[in-house]
């Protein structure tokens, strides 16, 4: 019998979930199919194996788009585990995470996991999640173990250039929130993202756009430089006058002008336009209250007026 391609597809498929045991970083409560290609390894337990092939090929397309920005030859095992919930990637990861997050990467164990539910949409979401954990990993994998320094807008930053489809109300957050000064400043968003889902959405636009901006300022020697003087232990707001001799205060006033069409003067006004009221009432009050001392006392003085006695 002459089998067709799709056909021995299959069988190398089924072949591969009989050898393949389960793996080593997975919720045994899900019964996981695998597949390999290389150092690359995906499990899923919902979906045929055209779902799970469907995940490979984006996940090796993404490593093809995480190579324009830092080298993605992957020389060591990468596995990712696709649920098809949030509330089951949420069981997985313990109490304490957002109920927005629908991916996460242990980048110091190669490990990967996303939500993808099988159906029309499915591509889009896994060349979205898929591609920006696995930046998460090849990131880590470049510069050590200082990735834990990098600030969190550069990491997620770096995690959102390597999509394919980034979120189409990224730009429309961001001119909101320009146009009504309400942007995060970056030096709030070193160390984590905030918990509440609008802000952390906000601030994921304003990682994707700034870190696009350096991308193109800088290019992706510059980014990764800036990445590895983070890792080495550098401060937050120090490490863009290190790398690119302009303060992370000044970068970001060049990006809020040059890439968000921002009036950065008019704003630096608007926001010290409350102390400046309050200075002036400092100043003006003891100074009302010596000028009506003085008319006073001028008034006494004047001629053809007598105190009385």
């Amino acid at each position: 019998m002459i089998l067709s391609r799709s056909s021995y597809f299959s069988l190398f498929t089924l072949f591969l979930l009989f050898i393949v045991p389960t793996p080593q970083h997975a919720d045994n409560h899900f019964n996981w199919q695998t597949l390999e290609s290389g150092m690359l390894k995906v499990h899923w337990y919902e979906g045929d194996a055209n779902f799970g092939q469907a995940a490979m090929e984006a996940a090796q397309a993404g490593l093809e788009s995480i190579g324009r920005y830092l080298p993605s030859r992957l020389e060591q095992t990468a596995e990712i585990f696709i649920y098809a919930s949030t509330a089951d990637l949420q069981s997985e990861l313990g109490p304490g995470i957002e109920n927005w997050i629908a991916g996460h990467a242990d980048p110091a164990q190669g490990v990967v996991r996303v939500v993808v539910e099988p159906g029309s949409e499915q591509g889009i979401v896994m060349e979205q999640r898929i591609r920006h954990e696995l930046m998460h990993v090849m990131l880590y994998r470049q510069v050590g173990a200082g990735y834990q320094t990098i600030p969190a807008w550069l990491r997620e930053g770096m995690a959102i250039l390597a999509e394919v489809y980034p979120n189409a109300d990224y730009d429309s957050a961001l001119a909101d929130a320009t146009q009504n000064n309400r942007l995060i400043p970056l030096k709030d968003l070193c160390i984590s993202f905030p918990s509440d889902t609008g802000q952390a959405f906000l601030a994921y636009a304003e990682a994707r756009s700034f870190t696009d901006y350096l991308h193109d300022t800088y290019g992706s020697t510059g980014l990764l430089n800036l990445a590895a003087s983070y890792a080495d232990g550098v401060d937050c707001e120090r490490g863009p006058e290190r790398v690119f001799g302009v303060s992370l205060a000044g970068l970001e006033s060049q990006w809020r002008s040059s890439a968000l069409g921002q009036n950065t003067t008019l704003v630096s006004l608007q926001n010290i336009l409350p102390y400046l009221v309050l200075l002036c009432l400092v100043l003006i009050i003891p100074l009302v209250g010596v000028v009506s001392t003085l008319r006073r006392k001028g008034t006494r003085n004047e001629p053809g007026i007598r105190s009385k006695r």
